[in-house]
């Protein structure tokens, strides 16, 4: 009878686990634990989000606008800027295939090399063009953010705030190599609820790590040309 009763605690708990990935996008991994929870995950910390803009930064609305875009139109860089830019995204990749990980350890020096190759990369834009400009000094302060992060909780929000700037940037950009991109949908009080890049089409999810590796709502990816398509969506 004790051995029923226990089987059935166990089933009640699979199966709520189950309902709470549903509910909130994912549904390849069990609910994780609170050891590895994104900081801005409602069952932890809210933070502040009166500044997001979401409604006017959505993954489709920005496909929409570059479909109205003419042939030709998207920004083309250097190859001095190119090679910055590859810098800075393989520096960005790296972060993200550690939080993967659950690893913090070298989050804060990869974060210094992304904002060295983002220096690099200001010192030969236009300063005239303020709207790019503003773009890249609002990634700097999200680098800056996620070199200072003391845990590996703090650096997963920073991560999500610098991923949301970034693809805002990247997406108006003919770009040297095609990026990945994905939002993971259980971080409702970040950017896109957890976007994050990637250099590869393998899903690994930096917000929830080992917990929910596979865990996404959405994908997307930025191809060479810089033409943001749609990807799958992985809602149940």
């Amino acid at each position: 009878m004790r051995n029923l009763i226990r089987l059935i605690h166990m089933l009640i708990s699979i199966i709520t686990a189950l309902v709470f990935a549903f509910i909130f996008g994912c549904s390849h991994h069990s609910a994780p634990n609170s050891s590895n929870i994104h900081p801005a995950h409602p069952t932890s910390a809210k933070i502040d989000s009166t500044n997001l803009d979401q409604s006017k930064n959505t993954l489709l609305i920005r496909q929409s606008e570059r479909a109205k875009m003419p042939k030709g139109s998207t920004l083309a860089l250097s190859n001095e800027a190119i090679k910055y830019l590859q810098n800075m995204l393989e520096a960005y990749f790296a972060v993200g295939n550690r939080l993967a990980k659950d690893k913090y350890d070298t989050i804060p020096s990869q974060s210094h090399t992304f904002l060295s190759a983002l220096d690099q990369l200001k010192s030969v834009t236009n300063q005239e063009d303020l709207k790019i400009i503003q773009i890249l000094e609002k990634i700097h302060q999200y680098g800056h953010q996620l070199s200072s992060s003391s845990s590996i909780q703090d650096a997963r929000k920073h991560y999500g705030f610098l991923s949301h700037s970034l693809l805002d940037w990247l997406h108006k950009l003919a770009l040297p190599v095609k990026v990945y991109g994905f939002v993971c949908g259980m971080a409702p009080h970040v950017p896109q609820k957890g976007v994050w890049l990637q250099s590869v089409a393998e899903v690994r999810n930096p917000y929830f790590g080992a917990t929910m590796l596979k865990c996404y709502s959405q994908a997307f990816k930025l191809e060479t040309s810089s033409l943001m398509t749609q990807g799958e969506s992985n809602d149940q």
